[in-house]
């Protein structure tokens, strides 16, 4: 079986190429209801996505400093760059799967052994580094992560329990429960339908697209329900459910209806999500997965 990560793999010589290239994967892979080139949203374009990918992986890249600190540098120049949020979701996953990988051989890539580092990853946040997320949030002014119940962002470091703060957020948002569950979601619902969707097709971005609306079949895009309710979030799953992912007119109404006038219903999480696992494809073996 020809492994499409291949003809990229060889040319990523650190996380921070893998950061970039999973970016541009992700926001290149024409996927319903996001932008992708050709597709823009009245105030947001591709090249933001690029600018995006370009400035976070060289924040990601000094690997001497605190991994958080380098999420916030990455939040605070995309900021700068784009005069937006645009990967905010992709900074949260990426820093501990970042910290987790500069820990790990290249031997030592299979998907417990990333759950392993990403614990030690996830348990040795202290507050500083909960400070330095809750600035990054800030920073980015999401919406439905401004306050993580009596938690706000703009609280003293001293008084950030980052993974407390998340395991209370767990229930609506879905990069939250990442952190709240080591990542464990993750890995067992998200990397494997991208990978097997990309290696089934041969081919990255039809791989991705596919994936995507197969994940926003199978769990609720949180972005989605923050922003337009739980009945607005299950009716996008169940019209995810019904579309054929072999027909192109199916795919192509999934995609008119998730482009709503406002954008509202962009499935932000589920983007992010793939950006992730793009990541930790394009960094682990192909042999390190069992199909």
């Amino acid at each position: 079986m020809v492994d499409p990560f291949e003809t990229i793999r060889h040319q990523i010589h650190s996380p921070s190429d893998a950061v970039r290239w999973a970016c541009i994967l992700e926001a290149t892979a024409p996927k319903a209801g996001n932008v992708f080139p050709g597709r823009p949203f009245d105030d947001l374009q591709y090249i933001d996505f690029v600018k995006a990918a370009e400035v976070t992986a060289t924040a990601f890249n000094d690997a001497s400093l605190p991994i958080t600190r380098r999420m916030l540098m990455a939040a605070t120049a995309t900021r700068q760059a784009t005069a937006t949020n645009v990967n905010l979701g992709i900074i949260l996953l990426l820093g501990p799967l970042v910290a987790a990988d500069e820990s790990l051989k290249a031997s030592e890539k299979e998907p417990n052994d990333w759950l392993a580092a990403l614990e030690t990853v996830l348990d040795g946040f202290d507050p500083t580094d909960g400070q330095n997320v809750y600035d990054a949030i800030a920073m980015a002014s999401a919406g439905g992560l401004g306050n993580v119940d009596s938690m706000d962002v703009h609280q003293p470091h001293d008084q950030v329990d980052l993974r407390a703060a998340m395991i209370s957020a767990q229930q609506r948002d879905r990069i939250a429960l990442q952190y709240a569950s080591g990542f464990r979601d993750f890995f067992e619902h998200v990397v494997p339908v991208v990978r097997n969707e990309i290696m089934g097709q041969g081919d990255l971005l039809t791989g991705i697209n596919r994936a995507h609306v197969q994940l926003l079949a199978e769990s609720v895009d949180t972005l989605i329900a923050r922003k337009c309710g739980v009945d607005v979030a299950n009716d996008v799953q169940s019209r995810s459910k019904l579309t054929c992912l072999d027909s192109v007119p199916e795919m192509a109404e999934l995609d008119a209806y998730l482009r709503s006038p406002d954008h509202r219903l962009n499935p932000g999480t589920t983007a992010d999500l793939i950006a992730a696992a793009l990541y930790v494809l394009l960094r682990t073996p192909n042999h390190s997965f069992r199909d």
